[in-house]
């Protein structure tokens, strides 16, 4: 009896065993009917769908070339705003003159009265020669951009002339009687341009421009107690030179080629200025009777005046330091003629009352640069400096040579 207990304790796990897979299998048999039975969901499109490319991200904007550098300040149409802009500028420059040449020999106070004649009556020798003449001017420029390849330029301000002349006493020796110290102020003539870009390369451009000056300034300025030969002390006509505007309509044609390449620029430029007809000086006959019997040899008296032919030739380098940061050198050539016609009101004995003798040709050089205002936190402001003095002159003369130049101006982009 302990034997078959014993085989039956000993069989006991067996038989649980057994019964224990059997009821897994059941479960197992049951669960995967019913899954089957049972309606499918559909996988998320995520799991089931194949993988997609990644879209490309779009294309960026190229980024606008950075700006050709500027041009020197003495240069008219190489530097043109974007299409839409607008620049505004405040151009104050200065010049100063002394010193007395006849062609391109400089000659002294005393050769000039003992040998050259006066204008008007040639029997007599000129007795006032200008010793020095300080000018100032001061320019507001509008400049916008009406395309990428067209703009418009705007200019009008004030000018202002100083004259230290010296005159000698009576008809006739070089014995100085005294000084006079006159001065003119008036509206500098306004002038109205148009620039257009022809052509234009990763390197190279070419621009042209047409303007037109209006006679916005005097040309009939008075010298007040200017001192005279005779010892009086008048009120009289300034002179051609010191006159702040031409009276005239003038034509300004242009051409500019800039070119830059790294850190370095270059260009030329041509610009005139050419009066379209002389001035209009409206004189009375009464008037005019007196002028001839005052001066029987003088020229006969003509309705107006215009200055010579005006041509100016620019060639210059530049290197740019940084961006912003800009150096120049600048050569000038000019050329202009003498005044045709005169003003019978300016018939002083004086050197610079001769319409003869003004125009010539003069070679100048130049040194300036440009800064960018973002160095200090003003991106759209640009300050630019040149100055510079001539290395030949040869003048219709005798006449007040040029000493020296110098100028600066403030732009915003707006």
């Amino acid at each position: 009896m302990k034997k078959a207990q014993f085989q039956q304790r000993a069989d006991s796990p067996g038989t649980t065993g057994r019964a224990l897979v059997a009821a897994i299998a059941g479960a197992a048999f049951i669960i995967g009917t019913a899954a089957q039975a049972a309606p499918r969901k559909s996988a998320p499109v995520s799991a089931v769908s194949a993988p997609q490319q990644a879209t490309p991200p779009a294309a960026s904007t190229p980024a606008a070339p950075p700006p050709p550098p500027p041009a020197p300040l003495g240069i008219f149409g190489a530097d043109m705003p974007a299409a839409g802009k607008l620049v505004f500028s405040v151009t104050p420059v200065f010049s100063n003159l002394s010193g007395i040449k006849m062609g391109t020999r400089t000659v002294s106070n005393e050769y000039i009265v003992s040998t050259v004649p006066f204008f008007l009556n040639p029997r007599q020798t000129v007795r006032i020669i200008p010793q020095n003449i300080a000018v100032a001017t001061q320019i507001v420029g509008f400049n916008y951009g009406v395309t990428k390849d067209l703009c418009v330029v705007l200019t009008a301000g004030m000018i202002e002339k100083n004259l230290n002349a010296l005159t000698f006493k009576g008809t006739s020796g070089i014995l100085p009687l005294g000084r006079s110290l006159p001065g003119t102020t008036s509206l500098a003539d306004f002038t109205l341009s148009g620039v257009y870009r022809i052509y234009q390369d990763d390197v190279n451009r070419i621009q042209v421009s047409l303007g037109f000056s209006f006679p916005t300034g005097s040309n009939t300025a008075t010298f007040k107690d200017f001192l005279l030969p005779d010892g009086t002390r008048r009120n009289i006509r300034g002179f051609y030179g010191m006159q702040p505007g031409t009276g005239t309509f003038d034509i300004l044609p242009g051409i500019v080629y800039a070119g830059y390449l790294g850190p370095w620029s270059w260009g030329l430029a041509y610009r005139a200025r050419l009066p379209l007809a002389a001035n209009q000086q409206e004189y009375s006959w009464d008037y005019l009777m007196e002028y001839r019997l005052r001066f029987p040899l003088g020229p006969n008296p003509t309705q107006g005046y215009r200055w010579g032919d005006l041509h100016e030739f620019n060639g210059w380098a530049g290197y740019t330091w940084t961006p912003g940061l800009t150096t120049t050198f600048r050569a000038s050539a000019s050329t202009q003629g003498p005044i045709r016609g005169f003003d019978p009101e300016i018939r002083g004995p004086a050197v610079p009352a001769n319409p003869n003798f003004y125009g010539g040709q003069r070679v100048e050089v130049f040194g300036g640069g440009t800064i960018s205002g973002k160095f200090i936190g003003y991106d759209n402001a640009t300050l630019g400096v040149e100055a510079g003095l001539p290395i030949y002159q040869n003048l219709n003369g005798p006449q007040i040579m040029k000493n020296w130049q110098a100028g600066m101006s403030l732009k915003f982009k707006i």
